[in-house]
């Protein structure tokens, strides 16, 4: 879902446009740059599968459309602070692909990118503390279960924003673009429960977030000698 500029104020846009460069701000300051340098290729490249998922839409006229987000995936492999930077780059190459306002990218970084980096961060960390360390719970919490959640909250929150700026009736929106959800959501958690399983599989060195000491030996210590 794309919040175009004109729906909002001024005031709101300059708020969205100081809270994203605070948070951003802090984020760079201590993002994990070795591991930027290290794997460059791969952040480059994730940025740019990204990129061409989000121009990869269908909806209903230029504000109510569909789009997977891919920033579940993102976030374990790179971390939030690496994910935020990531949402602000392909944000801005969308919103400059198709004309939709440049005013409007903090705000939409924020909803499109914020809020399915901070539910995945906060699902880990619950995940690591209170779930079992097991290599199909890190990949279907996650992976599967994180993105599901993430594109309900997505849809959710956009709709209330163009719902209380009268940009859309509740009515309408109830209507024509929520029972959409499940259509959205399941191919967001399987797309990126896909791309965690794969990376973990095979390049588990790229994404810092599952510890295959700590998920992988522990079966192997359970195996009978």
């Amino acid at each position: 879902m794309d919040i175009p500029a004109n729906v909002f104020n001024e005031d709101w846009l300059i708020a969205a446009s100081f809270l994203l460069f605070v948070v951003l701000g802090r984020a760079l300051r201590h993002a994990n740059w070795v591991y930027v340098r290290e794997h460059t290729h791969v952040y480059l490249g994730a940025i740019a599968f990204a990129s061409v998922i989000w121009l990869l839409r269908a909806g209903i006229g230029t504000t109510l459309n569909f789009h997977l987000l891919g920033m579940t995936v993102m976030t374990l492999m790179f971390g939030w602070r690496l994910a935020l930077l990531a949402a602000t780059v392909i944000v801005s190459i969308a919103f400059w692909h198709l004309e939709a306002g440049l005013l409007a990218i903090p705000l939409n970084t924020l909803v499109m990118g914020g809020i399915p980096i901070l539910i995945t961060h906060q699902l880990l960390r619950w995940s690591q503390q209170h779930l079992p360390t097991n290599i199909f719970i890190f990949i279907f919490v996650n992976g599967f279960l994180a993105a599901i959640l993430s594109s309900v909250a997505v849809v959710l929150t956009g709709s209330l924003l163009l719902w209380w700026t009268d940009t859309f009736t509740a009515h309408y929106l109830q209507t024509y673009y929520l029972p959409f959800i499940p259509l959205l959501m399941f191919p967001e958690g399987i797309i990126n429960g896909m791309l965690v399983a794969i990376a973990v599989v095979y390049m588990p060195q790229c994404i810092p977030a599952f510890d295959d000491a700590r998920y992988l030996r522990k079966i192997d210590d359970d195996k009978p000698r």
